[in-house]
């Protein structure tokens, strides 16, 4: 979602646009997973690596922030504020004077405004600190108007002929001799492909460890002990554990000794990349990862699963995809998104990440029991699962098929197995373990793909308003996220799971389910023998979850399952997240189908329910809908305090009626969308002629 600059009419055409995002670094919302290094196995060196220049280690570590920044001033262009844009790249040039990125979108950015001169100086400055190579800018469509300029293509040649002055950074991957992973300037490069940094190690053969101490003395550790002690369990070794709380919320070292610890050198410290949503880094080994923290402050308030749900740039949840496609899995509390007073406040369901109940330490037993799968898989199986980049789906379908309360395939169909929100008692470790060792390389879980092949979304300024809002939240190939913002009752989509895959080629049986929401409101069609599903939806008024969760929720969720001939698969979730702070009224139309009397945005009654500012916008007025006996739509009647508009079906404004009551004159309207003095979003009705 991207907001309009308040006041500002400069626009950029939409193939100018576009250009100046594709002179940036690939964007995250690809659905190609990033490549993953082959790891490196061998016996560690015992020189230690060189460390670059320090500036050279600040601008590296600082590279996912630049990249973030520079989309930000992308989005500012887009939304006609190029002031806004010049403010923030100018700020990071500041800080990076020689990195040459920064410097070719500030160029980019003269060019768009027309000040050539301005885009010739950020070239040369950026030549003459050695942050740029000329030849990765000579073909920019952008920049290739200066060649023909009378007055500085002399120069802008001459730029061109300018040798490289820097050498690209490089580094070798760090050998380890404990269960330490350091990771500094020297075993870091930062892949402009996938927008990470990817740190390197070099592990022994040999473990740095048992599989697990002497203690503690309980049934799960004592089935893994055996099973390592049989060489039927792979252990931890070569496996990742990625601390991104500093050290607030750990696995103790001791508790699982193969297990390797990333700590992160002051140059990561410094930029901030250790701490917070996982994202920046793409590791290659398995990852275990967590960060017990939250957004505390201001209207924006929210856990770490949510703030990547709803991220402003809207990389967030096709990261979280990739970095479980890449056998990376982070834990992360709910922090206050999941509490009997506020309510359910995640917009989705995401079955790439786990979500723990509470806040500060609920991670702990997770972790635990990730670690543990871990350790539990085969030799055999854990190897097929890294090279396919299968631990994830594989890691999930354990956990949650083991959980206390799942006990027959039938509960694993249902939400009991796949809350947005997982408690720790419900962890059962001991069937975790033996479930995760009963695996075999020839019956690993398949993994569920799916997307949407038809849907009926609104169309703003008729079924919902407020320009620049979608209800299309996000898509990733196992989680599908959607905001009912229309004023329709009932709606329809079919979901297509034909791109999921068994490793081992085996036929697939899928199977739809209902996780969260009313039976008596949803319907699953499955088609072509449940590879697809047609699903109908009626509009949903908060809900309890369940008799044994007592949190009221605002979302439907839908899982579809595949079977492999052995086991089911983790699932592909779709969600659809209600505007709970909404008083909607619905009457059932001659055809049986809900349709919409009334929405009022400022109900007494629904005032303490949280909307969400970063999903939507503050109203100020009432819609009463008036429908023909034919029940064709006859537009609605605008109640804002003492003032009463009514509009047409299409959406305009009625300024006079003929003498039978029929629209005589009407004008168009504008619902845009400015930002309040602390930052939330309000909706801002303009009639055409403004």
């Amino acid at each position: 979602m991207r907001i309009p600059a308040a006041g500002k009419s400069w626009l950029i055409p939409p193939a100018t646009a576009i250009l100046l995002a594709l002179a940036l670094a690939a964007q995250a919302q690809d659905t190609e997973q990033p490549p993953r290094p082959e790891p490196r196995a061998v016996a560690p060196a015992q020189t230690a690596l060189t460390e670059p220049d320090p500036q050279v280690a600040a601008r590296l570590f600082a590279m996912p922030r630049i990249i973030a920044a520079t989309r930000s001033a992308v989005e500012e262009i887009q939304a006609g504020d190029p002031e806004a844009a010049a403010r923030i790249l100018d700020a990071w040039i500041a800080r990076y004077p020689r990195d040459g990125g920064l410097r070719t979108s500030r160029a980019a950015l003269a060019m768009l405004t027309g000040d050539r001169t301005e885009a010739l100086e950020q070239l040369k400055e950026a030549v003459t600190t050695g942050g740029l190579d000329m030849r990765d800018v000579a073909e920019d469509p952008l920049l290739s108007p200066l060649a023909g300029d009378p007055e500085l293509g002399a120069d802008y040649a001459a730029l061109l002929r300018t040798p490289p002055s820097e050498p690209p950074h490089s580094a070798e991957p760090a050998p380890l001799t404990e269960a330490r992973a350091p990771v500094t300037a020297a075993n870091t490069t930062w892949n402009p492909a996938s927008e990470r940094l990817e740190p390197r190690f070099s592990f022994p053969d040999a473990p740095f460890g048992p599989v697990l101490p002497s203690t503690p003395k309980s049934a799960a550790y004592e089935i893994l002990r055996e099973h390592a002690r049989q060489d039927r369990a792979a252990g931890n070794h070569g496996d990742l554990y990625d601390n991104r709380d500093r050290g607030h919320s750990a696995l103790r070292p001791e508790a699982h000794p193969q297990l390797t610890h990333v700590v992160y050198g002051d140059a990561a410290k410094k930029a901030g990349t250790d701490y917070g949503l996982a994202g920046e880094y793409l590791f290659d080994r398995p990852t275990l990862g967590n960060s017990s923290t939250a957004f505390t402050n201001g209207p924006f308030w929210r856990s770490q699963p949510r703030y990547a749900m709803t991220s402003p740039d809207g990389t967030g949840p096709m990261r979280i995809w990739q970095e479980a496609s890449a056998n990376h899995l982070y834990i992360y509390p709910s922090h206050k998104d999941f509490t009997e007073k506020n309510g359910d406040l995640f917009p989705a369901n995401s079955p790439h990440i786990l979500i723990s109940h509470g806040s500060s330490y609920s991670d702990k037993p997770f972790m635990e029991a990730v670690a543990m799968i871990l350790a539990a898989f085969t030799p055999e199986t854990k190897e097929r699962l890294i090279a396919e980049n299968m631990i994830v789906p594989t890691v999930q379908m354990v956990f949650r098929r083991s959980l206390q309360n799942v006990r027959s395939r039938g509960s694993y169909f249902s939400g009991a197995a796949h809350p947005a929100v997982f408690a720790g008692h419900q962890i059962n470790l001991a069937r975790m373990v033996s479930l995760a060792n009963a695996i075999t390389p020839d019956t690993i879980p398949a993994e569920v793909r799916f997307r949407v092949e038809t849907e009926e979304l609104g169309v703003e300024g008729i079924d919902f308003f407020g320009q620049g809002l979608s209800e299309r939240l996000f898509d990733t190939p196992a989680s599908i996220a959607r905001i009912w913002r229309s004023k329709t009752g009932r709606r329809t989509m079919i979901l297509d799971a034909g791109d999921s895959r068994d490793i081992n080629g085996n036929p697939l049986e899928f199977s739809w389910s209902i996780l969260q929401g009313d039976p008596e409101k949803i319907t699953i069609e499955p088609l072509e023998d449940g590879q697809k599903a047609r699903i109908t939806i009626d509009w949903h008024d908060p809900f309890q979850i369940s008799d044994e969760v007592r949190i009221t929720t605002s979302r439907v969720d839908i899982g579809v399952f595949a079977h492999n001939g052995t086991h089911d698969s983790a699932p592909a979730i779709v969600s659809w997240y209600f505007p709970a702070h909404q008083k909607r009224t619905y009457a059932t139309a001659p055809d049986g189908t809900p349709r919409i009397t009334a929405i009022d945005h400022m109900a007494p009654s629904h005032a303490e329910v949280h909307a969400d500012p970063q999903l939507f916008a503050g109203m100020d007025w009432r819609d009463e809908f008036k429908w023909d006996p034919d029940g064709t739509s006859a537009g609605w009647t605008r109640y804002r305090g003492e003032r009463q508009d009514d509009y047409t079906e299409a959406g305009e404004r009625i300024l006079t009626r003929h003498p039978d009551g029929t629209p005589q004159r009407t004008e168009p309207v504008a619902h845009v969308l400015r930002r309040s003095g602390d930052g939330t979003l309000v909706t801002e009705e303009l009639s055409g002629g403004r």
